[in-house]
């Protein structure tokens, strides 16, 4: 009979926060197992029938334990073992059902200002053809629409940002020492200290040094004719969501990625500060007391 093998990490979220740049980095420590499917989402499927709507193509659910702990089979020697579904810190039940099935499993957060984190969402489901509003500002409004008419959580742009909340749940299950949370800026400006960080914190040999050169999962809207008809075939999943980095030289997925995509425009500050201080001001007073992590910056 085959060992069960379960995980004893998970990376949490939040979404568009560098979550797949650090499963890059863990993924390549000789002492960490990530699942070869970065973003299982199985605890937001587990004892859920909700069929959320969504534009474009569905991704199959993972919804058995026997389906959810295969994908750590393969793992042999290493000593941490984790997945990184970002979808797991906004969900209401995840925290409960982690700490049910997973009680000492280590929790890790990443946390970015919620309005960029919220427009790089916005972004994201633009460059899917997902998203069919083409203001980000007019999205914001339609969200409570759409929240009661069953859209996905992936529209929940406004509302994924309210960490307090979601981090609580998590703070009121498991212990202090089970949960790190990082901050988006610090993982951007100096990933090989996060990295170390991380290291530590799942008790691996922190003395490694990852690649971190290569940006991952970057939002960008399609660009001309190639970048049009690359998004309908990913919509239609009739080529794979390639991450072209994994296979390229730099310089190269720079240049195909320049032609596929346009950059995005940037939120002005004074934007950016309107709509913190309209939906998030006293979320971020109250997080900071949870996470003991000056967020005045966000502000």
């Amino acid at each position: 009979m085959n060992k069960i093998i379960k995980p004893n990490f998970i990376i949490i979220g939040a979404m568009k926060a560098a979550t797949t740049s650090l499963y890059t980095y863990l993924k390549q420590h000789p002492n960490v197992f990530m699942t070869s499917i970065k973003e299982p989402m199985f605890f937001n499927s587990l004892n859920t029938e909700n069929d959320f709507v969504l534009q474009g193509r569905k991704i199959k659910k993972i919804t058995s334990f026997d389906e959810y702990y295969s994908l750590f089979k393969k793992a042999e020697n290493e000593t941490a073992i984790g997945e990184a579904s970002p979808a797991y810190i906004s969900n209401n039940s995840c925290a409960k059902l982690i700490k049910e099935h997973l009680p000492n499993t280590k929790i890790i957060a990443i946390l970015r200002q919620p309005v960029e984190r919220a427009y790089s969402n916005f972004l994201h489901a633009k460059r899917a053809d997902r998203e069919p509003i083409e203001n980000f500002e007019e999205a914001l409004i339609a969200e409570e629409k759409r929240i009661d008419e069953n859209w996905s959580p992936l529209y929940h742009y406004k509302t994924k940002g309210h960490y307090y909340q979601q981090l609580k749940r998590y703070f009121d299950l498991f212990p202090k020492n089970q949960i790190k949370v990082i901050l988006f800026k610090d993982i951007i400006s100096n990933p090989q200290k996060v990295s170390k960080e991380v290291f530590d914190f799942l008790e691996v040999d922190n003395s490694f040094t990852p690649n971190t050169s290569k940006k991952a999962n970057v939002s960008g809207s399609p660009s001309g004719f190639l970048g049009w008809i690359i998004m309908k075939m990913r919509r239609n999943n009739l080529i794979p969501n390639i991450e072209f980095s994994k296979y390229l030289p730099s310089f190269l997925t720079k240049i195909i990625l320049s032609s596929i995509y346009t950059k995005p425009e940037k939120l002005s500050k004074e934007l950016i500060k309107k709509l913190t201080n309209l939906h998030y001001k006293e979320d971020i007073k109250k997080l900071e007391n949870l996470i003991k992590i000056d967020l005045s910056h966000w502000l």
